[in-house]
C-alpha cells in the first residue's frame, strides 16, 4: 500500500521541470489509513510569485489531499515549493 507521501513524491506533478521543497503551511491526517484502503492524490496550485533573488525561479504553493476510496482526505499537505521559471517571451 502506497503512502500519502509516496503518492507525491512518485504523483505527476512536475510544474514547470523540477521542484525544490522550501517549508509547508499545513499538514494534517483527518482520517485514519486502513489495510486495504485504496489512495490516490489531488494537488491544486494556491498561488505563484516570481522570486524577488532569484529571477529564473519562481515559488509556488501547493495543497495535495490525499484521499481514501470513500473520497474521505486522510492526508492534507500545503506545501511552498521552489521551481525553474520559463523565460520570458518576447515582446511581453
Amino acid at each position: 500500500m502506497a503512502s500519502g507521501w509516496q503518492l507525491i513524491v512518485d504523483g505527476e506533478l512536475r510544474p514547470a521541470g523540477g521542484i525544490l521543497g522550501v517549508g509547508f503551511d499545513e499538514l494534517s491526517w483527518p482520517h485514519p489509513v486502513r489495510p486495504g484502503d485504496e489512495l490516490h492524490a489531488e494537488s491544486e496550485v494556491l498561488e505563484v510569485r516570481p522570486s524577488k533573488s532569484r529571477p529564473d525561479r519562481g515559488l509556488i504553493r501547493v495543497r495535495t489531499r490525499t484521499l481514501n476510496q470513500k473520497g474521505e482526505a486522510v492526508q492534507i499537505y500545503t506545501g511552498n515549493l521552489l521551481v525553474p521559471r520559463r523565460p520570458a517571451a518576447a515582446g511581453v
